[in-house]
């Protein structure tokens, strides 16, 4: 009879510790998970429409302040990718218009020298022009780097 009271006594304890531990997984599980499951919302040029994001505050117009490039060369409609299904932007003195954007893709712009920043509706965009010909341009974007961009073939 101890020998069976033991034995019972044993197996409590081990269900027990089970529990506690199934337990501690659980809750450290249920903690994982929201931190994974977050979302994080981050100001970009995809949320523009949520109405908690403030917009920047854009220039009333574009403006071309001693350029380095002819704006001949400048403008004009130019994709990264001449294989794809559509043109990345259209460089014109109106705008900078962003090809594939939701809403009013027309965004003002500065042109100081080889600098361009392009006012989004919720930031700004500055890079470097590298180089401009009739059909090539080349930028640094935020410092990340050189797009190779090659003039439209509509």
């Amino acid at each position: 009879m101890k020998k069976y009271l033991l034995f019972i006594f044993v197996l409590i304890i081990i269900s027990c510790t089970k529990k506690e531990s199934t337990k501690k997984a659980n809750i450290e599980k249920s903690t994982i998970d929201k931190t994974e499951n977050r979302i994080v919302e981050t100001v970009s040029e995809k949320n523009t429409d949520i109405e908690n994001v403030q917009n920047i505050e854009q220039p009333k117009q574009s403006k071309i302040i001693n350029p380095k490039f002819d704006s001949k060369l400048l403008f004009g409609i130019w994709t990264y990718d001449p294989e794809g299904p559509h043109a990345d932007f259209q460089l014109t003195k109106k705008s900078f218009y962003v090809v594939d954007y939701d809403g009013n893709g027309d965004m003002p712009y500065l042109i100081n020298k080889d600098t361009i920043k392009v006012y989004y509706k919720d930031f700004i965009s500055v890079g470097i022009i590298k180089n401009a010909t009739k059909d090539t341009l080349k930028i640094d974007w935020d410092e990340n780097g050189i797009t190779n961009y090659v003039k439209w073939k509509e």
